[in-house]
């Protein structure tokens, strides 16, 4: 069990010496989970979820000698569990006897609120743009935001084109729209969100669509900042507009697809359309949103649930809102037949939540995989597209 912070488990750097990432098979637990999960069934609850849960079963706890094993390994012997160690030497005893670490592939596109901090507080060459990401959420923003961000409402780079769908703006206004806050192909963007993170994974998936290379994600959004104590400013940032459009948009066309790329995909062996959705949607019984009543999947499709409703993505974050580790999704997947050999098309009502599912893919550095943009709304309003 990994006790330490998920950016090391990830592969963040931590110290000198100390190999990236995690051993191999290894649980990422952190021990102030169990704070945050209250009483102690919902302790026992929240280990069971990790696979935590045979009392007689050797737990092996390490870190970087930093105390946070330790911490755990009392709190797992308070819960019963009778065969708990400590790793001796964590992380660092581990890689220096030659033994080897699992590593994130795009570990440094998710970030943590130090490395964030440490980048405002240097003086560096590249530009970099920080994004805080909401649907009609900008008294949230003024009320107190990271410093130096910009305000990004979603209904700037989405519109509904009169209809229930909400897909992406078309390419030449994304482009204008990108220039007017700044950014250009090679501008460091930094996206998150008070709250609902899939707002700030639906904008990473425009930016990259758009072709800005460098685009990142901030890990736990606002409340990972200010679980750190750090500063929220009140004063509006606005940004500063570029002479004139750069982006050649798209970019990456491929990440982005709509119904006429899925009804070619579709009897595809090698491709699978990925539904990130309740199972209530899915089986048709009820609709995730008020305003469309339609409900059920694209024939075919495979469900990944997202968690208890449109408006959530608890399958996919930990209990502290960050994103839950990459190896229980790999597994969840899995599970499903879906895997990075294949061609992968994320979708749920309007896209949301495929694109925060579709992130989680691209940091695992698959490469064939998109976010259908059109997603069941899309699908379901031509009577003509199957449904089951």
């Amino acid at each position: 069990i990994d006790a330490r912070a998920d950016h090391f488990f990830n592969g963040w750097p931590a110290g000198e010496g100390i190999k990236q990432g995690h051993i191999i098979n290894a649980i990422s637990f952190q021990p102030h989970w169990l704070e945050l999960a209250g009483s102690s069934e919902d302790q026992q609850q929240l280990l069971a979820e990790k696979g935590i849960h045979k009392k007689e079963v050797p737990l092996v706890v390490y870190d970087q000698n930093d105390g946070s094993a330790s911490t755990l390994y009392q709190s797992l012997k308070q819960q019963g569990f009778t065969e708990v160690y400590q790793l001796a030497g964590g992380i660092q005893a581990w890689g220096d006897t030659g033994n080897e670490t699992v590593v994130l592939p795009k570990y440094h596109k998710l970030v943590y609120p130090q490395w964030l901090k440490q980048q405002l507080e240097r003086k560096k060459e590249q530009s970099l743009i920080i994004l805080e990401v909401g649907y009609e959420e900008e008294s949230k923003y003024r009320s107190g935001h990271i410093p130096g961000a910009i305000y990004l409402d979603t209904r700037e780079i989405e519109w509904n084109q009169g209809t229930h769908s909400w897909n992406f703006i078309p390419d030449n206004r994304l482009a204008k729209l990108l220039a007017q806050y700044g950014i250009d192909k090679n501008t460091m963007v930094v996206v998150y969100a008070d709250e609902l993170a899939m707002g700030a994974y639906r904008a990473a998936v425009a930016l990259l669509y758009a072709g800005v290379t460098d685009v990142r994600v901030l890990n736990g959004g606002k409340q990972a900042w200010k679980t750190q104590a750090y500063n929220l400013e009140a004063n509006v940032n606005y940004p500063t507009p570029l002479a004139h459009v750069t982006l050649q948009v798209p970019n990456n066309d491929d990440l982005v697809i709509n119904i006429p790329e899925v009804k070619a995909l579709m009897d595809d062996p090698d491709t699978i359309l990925a539904s990130v959705m309740t199972p209530e949607e899915f089986n048709g019984e009820q609709s995730g949103y008020f305003r469309y009543s339609k409900a059920g999947h694209i024939p075919g499709s495979v469900l990944l649930e997202n968690g208890d409703s449109a408006y959530d993505m608890l399958n996919y974050q930990d209990i502290d809102g960050t994103m839950r580790s990459w190896t229980e999704i790999e597994k969840m997947w899995l599970e499903k037949g879906v895997t990075a050999d294949k061609e992968v098309s994320f979708y749920c009502g309007t896209g949301w939540r495929a694109s925060e599912a579709f992130f989680a893919a691209y940091l695992m550095g698959w490469k064939k995989i998109s976010v259908f943009d059109d997603g069941w709304i899309g699908w379901s309003m031509d009577p003509s597209n199957p449904v089951a």
